[in-house]
């Protein structure tokens, strides 16, 4: 079940963060080992500064029920390459963090899947 919500201050079109999630819900299914149809993403404009400046810049919550302990270093290098290619921001100004959820704290289908 991951979830992937983008925070960015870009202004781009809405087909242009279109493609941008569904990169990312590719790269998430691929990556993680997890059919598309579960993986969820999300865009969220906002005002955003990162060092003092207002350039470019964007944040990744990658959010996963029982993610691998390793996904964090997988898919860091990927996601970041992805992120860059679809919107032009450069690695030094795209932040990932990750979240484990436990199983009794993720919903679906109106009840939790542990």
């Amino acid at each position: 079940m991951p979830l992937l919500e983008v925070s960015s201050n870009l202004v781009l079109t809405d087909a242009e963060k279109m493609n941008c999630l569904q990169t990312l819900s590719k790269a998430a299914a691929e990556l993680l080992d997890k059919p598309e149809a579960v993986v969820m993403t999300a865009w969220h404009a906002s005002r955003m500064t990162f060092g003092g400046s207002e350039s470019d810049t964007l944040h990744l919550a990658v959010s996963a029920v029982r993610m691998p302990e390793d996904a964090p270093q997988r898919l860091t290098p990927e996601l970041t390459e992805r992120l860059h290619l679809a919107t032009g921001v450069v690695a030094e100004r795209i932040f990932i963090t990750y979240t484990d959820v436990p199983p009794t704290h993720w919903g679906w289908k109106g009840k939790t899947l542990g």
